[in-house]
């Protein structure tokens, strides 16, 4: 009896050491199968500027390629504004604002009384203000974060989110001629100036959150003139002042340290520290479109005649070299620029161009859509008179 109790007792280590063997295996398994997923991921992400990672995460969130997917549906209004926020639509017009997810729930939804609606999207912000109005709604993609309302009913030129979701309000104010206010992303005052010399237009913080560029309107030896303010919000003080002569500033894009005026007479880019990258006059063309929101390029479309389909498409980079020109006879509802890609909307088709206008993709039966919305995962967005569909490259 003694014997069996000493055998089975020199017996008991070898049976642990059994038992570790295979749980050994299994986690050194677990660790070579997650270091092969990390070296893929690397190996895609390196390709082609990533572009198979990018189509990899395509397909693991919605599926097959080359085909489009049915996700929003909201009532017709022929005054409808639509912008993308994560991926939820903001669908806005005189009467109302809805933010809507993709699996038709409606997230947020408030009636209102607006003249003029406008969006303004940043990374995990939007915000919807009324251009003559005096409040601004800021959403995130779980409804209505916080709201802003200017002093004593006075009016709110504009409103625009920065992709680091600051908040820059301009408008009236009593004693002077404009204000603007800058908000961080839960509602708190950071900024404000008040001008006595100039009227101001408009505003947007910087992408790395540092300084607020500011659009100011004037003249300039009895011609129109714009000047672009650059300030510091840790300082508070203006670090620059840079003139846009005979030009109106239509509209303003930021992208690292490049500001992008698009004027009614020109196509401006200047660096933060007040270079030039390019001062390019239309001279005798119209400006028919125009996508200033790509990463490192913006896109401009002018024709030969104030109507008509005749038109040149024309990429630049942010450093003001001329990428690429596209001779274009079909009329183009829309374009929308993210990243490196450029979606342009033709009456009878979807294509994507990298920033060379080099074609990558395109989708031939477009429906009714006449709006577009390119995302930074590389699917474009949709846009018709009721419903909103997703093309997958």
């Amino acid at each position: 009896m003694a014997n069996k109790d000493i055998k089975t007792e020199q017996n008991a280590p070898a049976e642990k050491k059994s038992k570790k063997k295979p749980r050994f295996l299994r986690r050194f398994l677990l660790l070579m199968a997650v270091l092969i997923v990390v070296l893929i991921i690397s190996v895609l992400s390196t390709m082609e500027d990533g572009d198979h990672f990018t189509a990899l995460r395509r397909y693991l969130m919605y599926g097959n390629s080359a085909q489009t997917q049915d996700l929003y549906t909201y009532a017709p209004h022929q005054n409808n504004l639509y912008e993308r926020l994560g991926d939820e639509l903001l669908v806005v017009n005189p009467q109302s604002i809805q933010l809507l997810h993709q699996d038709g729930t409606v997230l947020y939804e408030m009636q209102s009384v607006m003249g003029a609606p406008v969006i303004s999207v940043g990374t995990e912000l939007a915000a919807v203000c009324d251009a003559q109005g005096d409040t601004v709604q800021v959403l995130s993609s779980t409804g209505l974060r916080w709201t802003y309302r200017s002093d004593g009913g006075l009016l709110c030129y504009c409103a625009r989110m920065s992709s680091s979701d600051h908040l820059a309000v301009t408008g009236q104010k009593n004693g002077y001629k404009a204000s603007v206010s800058v908000y961080d992303k839960e509602g708190t005052l950071i900024f404000r100036f008040d001008s006595h010399d100039n009227y101001l237009s408009d505003a947007v913080v910087t992408p790395d959150g540092k300084h607020l560029v500011v659009l100011a309107l004037g003249e300039n030896d009895g011609a129109f003139a714009s000047t672009v303010l650059l300030y510091d919000l840790v300082t508070a003080q203006r670090i620059g002042e840079y003139p846009i002569s005979d030009a109106l500033v239509l509209d303003l894009a930021v992208s690292k340290d490049r500001v992008v005026l698009l004027c009614d007479k020109r196509l401006a880019i200047l660096s933060l520290d007040g270079q030039t990258m390019i001062n390019y006059a239309y001279g005798e063309r119209y400006l028919h479109g125009y996508a200033l929101t790509g990463d490192d390029f913006c896109a401009l479309l002018l024709g030969r005649y104030q109507s008509g389909n005749i038109c040149q498409l024309t990429t630049y980079s942010l450093d003001g070299e001329a990428l690429a020109v596209l001779e274009v006879t079909e009329e183009i509802l829309d374009m929308s620029a993210v990243g490196d890609r450029l979606a342009v909307l033709y009456t009878d088709a979807l294509v994507i161009y990298d920033r060379t206008l080099t074609e990558i993709a395109r989708l031939d039966e477009t429906e009714h859509a006449g709006g577009v919305r390119m995302d930074h995962d590389g699917t474009a967005l949709l846009i018709a008179e009721t419903t909103a569909w997703r093309f997958l490259p």
